[in-house]
């Protein structure tokens, strides 16, 4: 592996493709700025002699050929950020990924197992709410008719794929076939600080937290701000004696351990200050390490939001966004991540993930594994960055781990 091209292409790539320089990154599937960095990863891919192709979902995929006719591996990691996101969020993993094989090109590697390299769509689910849809639909997760049931601002996930360029239909002929699947393997930046408190610099993933989003719409009646306190149907008063609810019943330990949730998203229609809103429109994520926990914590916390709107007299709607993890990592690939983290003089911590990641829907229907490197936190800003020796040392590992396991 080349370290100071690695750097160099990572610093690229994670900052030439950017809607909000100086206020984190922000690249949204779909986008202007989303196809230029495809276009990036097309020319750097074919200076291997390798052609990239879009999925109906935009997943980009290249393919690399072994000796062998045995299931393939996998690597990559998502294309996509959040608004004003980390620097390096799945910019790291796909570099990487491209270090890699790139690398084994040069020393003239040929892998026994032939490599599949993807970059993830919608990873974020920043247009419409749903997290890893583009590894959910190539797993099946998701069926590519239920992209017209996905909307935002009244256009549906369907329609917004064919503006693209792209063809879901196809989708049902792209799915991946799990015996013809020796292994996922995805790198990533960490996005909590579990890492950077426990002073370690990379992290090999257990199991991912199983998660479920809905979006909660209060309906109210909106008046003038001169009506009377007790005469009005304010649904911001709703969300907060809701939220102070959850935060109560959080607090009284009746949800099991470990138990996230988080309101992300909150707005107002119609946001005018001078005017009661008729509408309070709020997003909540809900997270645990176990599947089997998220039905009742589910209800209850659903259970709260409703006896709030009935209390105060006013209508409620609970959309469904999202529902990814609650999924081990393969033994396979973590016996993997340990012994080129061990051969490399590194040490590693053990842990669980509560981000959504593709690694959990991938996960979901073929081994799968995955590697963190810790952000370092700044104490003034609470900024998150990477330090260079760690974005290399993860990188060296994940390229020895694949080594390893397309030789098998």
């Amino acid at each position: 592996m080349n370290e100071q091209r690695f750097l160099s292409q990572l610093e690229e790539f994670s900052t030439a493709f950017n809607d909000t320089r100086g206020n984190g990154v922000t690249r949204f599937s779909w986008s202007h700025t989303a196809t230029l960095a495809q276009s990036w990863l097309e020319k750097e891919f074919s200076r291997m002699g390798i052609s990239l192709r879009a999925d109906g979902a935009g997943n980009l995929h290249a393919h690399i050929k072994g000796k062998t006719d045995l299931p393939r591996v996998i690597v990559g990691s998502h294309l996509d950020t959040v608004q004003n996101g980390a620097k390096y969020d799945g910019s790291f993993g796909l570099v990487a990924a491209l270090e890699t094989l790139r690398s084994f090109r040069e020393e003239g590697f040929i892998p026994n197992r032939s490599i599949e390299f993807i970059a993830f769509a919608e990873e974020e689910g920043a247009n419409f709410g749903t997290t890893c849809l583009g590894s959910k639909l190539i797993t099946g997760i998701i069926k590519p008719n239920d992209l017209k049931s996905l909307c935002n601002d009244g256009t549906n996930a369907w329609d917004m794929l064919e503006k693209f360029g792209l063809d879901p239909a196809n989708l049902e002929n792209e799915q991946i076939v799990p015996h013809t699947v020796y292994a996922y393997l995805e790198a990533h930046v960490e996005q909590e600080r579990r890492l950077f408190k426990n002073n370690y610099k990379l992290g090999i993933v257990k199991a991912i937290s199983a998660m479920r989003s809905y979006r909660i719409i209060y309906h109210g009646e909106s008046v003038f701000a001169a009506t009377p306190l007790k005469e009005r149907r304010d649904p911001v008063v709703s969300f907060i004696e809701c939220h102070t609810e959850i935060q109560k019943a959080v607090a009284s330990g009746i949800f099991p351990e470990n138990t996230r949730f988080t309101v992300g998203q909150i707005c107002c229609n119609p946001g005018t200050p001078i005017m009661v809103p008729g509408e309070c429109i709020f997003t909540i994520d809900i997270r645990n390490l176990e599947i089997s926990n998220l039905p009742a914590i589910s209800e209850k916390i659903k259970e709260i939001i409703v006896k709030v709107a009935e209390k105060n007299g006013i209508g409620v709607d609970i959309v469904p966004l999202s529902r990814s993890g609650g999924v081990k990592m393969s033994e396979l690939v973590q016996n993997a991540y340990k012994n080129a983290t061990n051969e490399l003089g590194f040490e590693y911590f053990e842990m669980n993930c509560g981000t959504a990641l593709d690694a959990a829907p991938m996960g979901m229907v073929v081994p799968a594994g995955l590697l963190l490197v810790a952000n370092q936190v700044n104490s003034e800003t609470g900024e998150k960055y990477a330090l260079p020796e760690d974005l290399c040392s993860g990188a060296l590992v994940y390229e020895k781990t694949i080594r390893q396991l397309v030789s098998e």
